[in-house]
């Protein structure tokens, strides 16, 4: 073997060295980036009651629910990865307005809920069953709602036959698709453990699903939504004009009523 051909082998085993080292890497602390918990004391909020249950694998479960207890029909709140459950208290209350009893589900490791261990997709898919099994309505008056990674939960919930109706806002088709076009280099299917696969579930999912992205997301693609929306038998896309991840309700002055009349349609009060 020459001299260049030597050279060019030592630089093949170092840049695949190198390459294993970054997998492992990412394999080992993708969940740092994909679940960001807030730090400090989640705010209070007025009037919102505690609920709590327990999971399947032991864990405490937490829920804050706003609006009338004894309301028929009830909206379960999934929020997104940087968030915690009180993010959701402004839209809670709008929608508890329009007479629905909301209830914002909390994760393993996120705010009311950080003691009870590190966040995964299978901890997040049993505290969210149990705090369905807990909502004092009837299956057909569940709605599940979800924003970005609390589609993926959503969704999934919906798959194991919790409830009449989905709202999803800034859904993805899978997370190690989203993190497949921010880190093209790396195996993301591969190396990511959690899937939160909702694309593969959505053909099977025969409830009326509102789904609505906006067409500025600089976080989930939206094209990602809008493939998720139309792979449900039976959806409604909303393309919110101008709408960044955050801004969907800002950009949208009607979503939030566009949302309740979607309910209406599906789960009448």
């Amino acid at each position: 073997m020459n001299r260049f051909a030597k050279r060019a082998l030592r630089f093949l085993i170092v840049t695949a060295l190198v390459y294993a080292i970054g997998c492992g890497v990412v394999a080992f602390a993708y969940r740092a980036f994909l679940y960001p918990a807030p730090h400090g004391p989640p705010p209070a909020i007025a009037d919102a009651t505690l609920i709590e249950t327990k999971t399947n694998d032991g864990v405490t479960a937490r829920a804050l629910r706003i609006g009338p207890a004894d309301a028929t029909t009830a909206i379960v709140f999934f929020h997104g990865n940087g968030e915690i459950a009180e993010s959701g208290e402004a839209l809670a209350r709008q929608l508890a307005s329009h007479g629905y009893q909301v209830v914002l589900a909390e994760y393993r490791g996120y705010g009311i809920s950080r003691a009870e261990g590190s966040p995964n997709e299978r901890g997040l898919y049993a505290d969210a069953e149990a705090i369905c099994a807990a909502v004092n309505v009837p299956n057909d008056h569940l709605v599940l709602m979800g924003f970005s990674l609390g589609t993926g939960v959503a969704t999934e919930m919906a798959a194991r036959g919790h409830g009449r109706a989905l709202v999803l806002l800034a859904p993805y088709t899978s997370i190690p698709e989203v993190a497949q076009r921010d880190v093209p280099f790396f195996p993301m299917n591969a190396l990511m453990r959690d899937k939160l696969d909702s694309l593969s579930k959505a053909p099977s999912i025969d409830i009326p699903a509102f789904v609505a992205h906006g067409d500025r997301d600089e976080v989930v693609p939206f094209d990602m939504g809008e493939t998720v929306a139309h792979a449900f038998p039976h959806n409604h896309f909303v393309a919110v004009s101008g709408a960044t991840h955050m801004t969907l309700f800002q950009r949208d002055d009607h979503l939030v009523d566009q949302i309740v009349d979607f309910v209406i349609g599906a789960i009448p009060i």
